[in-house]
């Protein structure tokens, strides 16, 4: 009995599809212990690459903005020295309400009333006090263009958080001046701050600092300032 196989015995159709078999074989065997580890490593190195070139991206993006910090640090500290030299150690609430005196009637305004508050700590903390200042006063619209300006410019820092105005309508039997081209008076209220900034460097509400003799002192031992008022004819 012979069990050998006879390849003569096949036809040609037969072996085409043997062979094409032994071929599929060949190929799903290849792929899984070859091409599909393969094309894994591929895939995992092109999301490495790119998570790099994110993070080089990000990179070169701090370097640019710490250059720019770099470049503009001295100015920067310019800025801030200058602001700090600016912030007094004490209130001293009766000089600035002399300058506030000084640069109304440079600028021209009537009618100064300058009150200021309680100092206290700013909203947002910090080391330094905060005492807020409520202006009032008549003038034009150019007036009060310079009197902001001046105040900018005083050798205190002064913060302008507000400004509201009206204008100010004649009285019964006087004569309107803006029907004659006469720019109309306003009535101008400011709220504005000052800052000091305390020794200690705390930023905690101070005394205010000692006035001079137009100032009283109740029995508790706080100095309290007079109202200033400007009245020009």
């Amino acid at each position: 009995m012979n069990l050998g196989f006879n390849f003569r015995e096949m036809d040609n159709r037969s072996i085409l599809l043997l062979g094409g078999l032994v071929i599929f074989v060949v190929a799903v065997l290849a792929y899984l212990l070859l091409l599909g580890p393969l094309l894994s490593r591929l895939g995992a190195s092109a999301e490495e690459r790119d998570a790099k070139e994110a993070q080089l991206v990000q990179l070169r993006s701090d370097v640019q903005d710490l250059e720019r910090v770099q470049q503009n640090a001295g100015p920067l500290g310019q800025q801030l020295l200058e602001l700090n030299r600016r912030i007094p150690e004490q209130p001293e609430i009766p000089t600035f309400l002399v300058q506030i005196e000084e640069i109304a009637e440079a600028s021209g305004v009537t009618q100064l009333l300058a009150e200021p508050g309680t100092p206290g700590p700013p909203p947002g903390g910090g080391p330094y006090s905060i005492v807020p200042v409520t202006m009032t006063f008549e003038g034009t619209y150019e007036n009060l263009q310079d009197f902001l300006q001046r105040s900018n410019d005083l050798a205190r820092l002064v913060t302008v958080n507000n400004v509201s105005y009206e204008p100010i309508e004649p009285e019964e039997g006087e004569e309107d001046l803006s029907e004659l081209g006469v720019e109309r008076l306003l009535r101008v209220e400011i709220e504005a701050e000052v800052y000091f900034q305390p020794e200690d460097g705390t930023g905690g509400a101070a005394p205010i600092s000692p006035a001079p003799a137009d100032t009283d002192t109740d029995e508790e031992g706080t100095t309290v300032t007079e109202t200033t008022t400007v009245t020009e004819e």
